[in-house]
């Protein structure tokens, strides 16, 4: 990913050394891996291409700069979709009132997700859900990690995933009685 190369290129002048070795490489090699997962979860909150790159590309830059924060890298995929989930809250604060003509078009297609017709109905999902059920089922992340993505206790995390399965569960069955 070339963005993240010049990102790393530009910093690197400015920023003081830390502990971390090719801390450069490493922060490279994380983004390029979730680059697609952060887009996703992006795209879920705010519903347009254009404002979940500038979401992602706003995160990768406030995690570069802060990277000498992040205690391991182990934890660098819950701690950069914190990141992402707040510049995508800020980007959605921001543009309330403005209206995207791709908003408008009917049948998006998720990103590298087989299932499109569970893609529809979790994007079809009440925020709340919609963004737990994607950390949890698309991102791998677990309860604990999402907790802290969202600033949320674990009731409440629990308690979203459980209604977002059940809202699931619901119109899936509606929807198959339809069918028959």
């Amino acid at each position: 990913m070339e963005m993240t190369e010049n990102i790393g290129k530009i910093l690197d002048k400015t920023r003081p050394r830390i502990k971390f070795k090719n801390r450069n490489e490493q922060f490279c090699l994380q983004v390029s891996e979730y680059k697609f997962n952060m887009f996703r979860l992006a795209k879920s909150i705010l519903h347009n291409n254009t404002d979940a790159e500038d979401a992602v590309s706003e995160a990768i830059l406030k995690a570069y700069t802060n990277l000498d924060t992040l205690r391991s890298m182990k934890n660098f995929k819950p701690w950069i979709m914190k990141i992402l989930v707040n510049e995508s809250y800020a980007i959605s604060k921001c543009r309330k009132r403005i209206v995207y003509v791709d908003e408008i078009k009917a049948g998006e297609e998720p990103i590298l997700n087989d299932n499109k017709e569970l893609w529809n109905l979790v994007k079809n999902l009440e925020e709340e859900f919609r963004t737990v059920t994607i950390l949890f089922y698309y991102e791998d992340l677990s309860l604990k990690e999402i907790c802290r993505v969202l600033d949320l206790p674990m009731g409440t995390v629990k308690s979203r995933l459980s209604r977002a399965r059940k809202k699931l569960k619901e119109i899936f069955d509606e929807g198959s009685s339809k069918d028959e």
